[in-house]
């Protein structure tokens, strides 16, 4: 194929594609000419790869030509790193939701949630809906945890409404995207999917736990600061 139909089928375009020529992640083209280069479906192939693992696993150019170049590299042009990676964590960690989803209606009524507070989480991405429009296990668990966040006091009534914990929701995306991009550039190729999973699978308590006490004392020391500054200004 030409570099029109290599773009196309790749969705990377020629210069990055000369690019990854020259740095070695791609091999070279068969030239007819100094004008003219033929490419084939291993270029489709690894520039797909190369794609997913910068996008989807954050592996910056140079680990991921490494693990293309090492003598199993054919395992990293499959769909994904740890292909079963995702799936095993899922499987382990959703046993932590004690109670069940379902339906929104269902949901609501074993929570004694209004349904149109349940709507308004979901429009502001608090909670998500699947395929079918239902509540997950966790989604319901985050649910309980809101509304006992409203019977203690978080309520409209004193200003505290759900688009507000939307920073929230920014500081996951952000903090997670981190810890991917870190876990997999330091486990690829350096570790077996089980040690990865197991890391993986105990990172997360662990890394909650971490988090959680590193709140708390920031917290702690936030209202310690603002005692000292209104005692001064007393």
């Amino acid at each position: 194929m030409r570099m029109r139909e290599l773009e196309k089928a790749s969705g990377v375009g020629r210069e990055t594609i000369r690019y990854y020529i020259r740095e070695g992640l791609l091999p070279e083209p068969d030239r007819v000419s100094r004008n003219s280069a033929f490419y084939s479906d291993e270029h489709v192939t690894r520039l797909r790869a190369i794609k997913r693992l910068q996008e989807e696993r954050f592996l910056p150019l140079a680990v991921i030509r490494s693990l293309l170049e090492a003598e199993d590299g054919s395992r990293w042009l499959a769909p994904e790193a740890f292909p079963m990676l995702d799936a095993m964590l899922a499987a382990r960690l959703e046993p932590a939701c004690h109670g069940t989803g379902g339906s929104v209606a269902d949901v609501a009524k074993r929570l004694d949630f209004d349904i149109p507070m349940i709507e308004e989480h979901v429009r502001t991405g608090m909670i998500v809906l699947d395929a079918d429009g239902k509540i997950s296990a966790r989604d319901a668990e985050i649910l309980k945890i809101l509304r006992d966040m409203g019977e203690i006091g978080f309520t409209e009534e004193l200003g505290f409404v759900s688009e507000q914990l939307r920073f929230y929701l920014d500081f996951v995306e952000w903090v997670t995207a981190q810890e991917m991009r870190l876990f997999f550039d330091r486990t690829a190729g350096q570790v077996g999917e089980a040690r990865a999973l197991d890391m993986a699978e105990r990172g997360v308590s662990l890394v909650n736990e971490l988090l959680s006490q590193l709140r708390t004392r920031a917290l702690l020391r936030k209202l310690g600061e603002r005692r000292r500054v209104a005692n001064d200004n007393g």
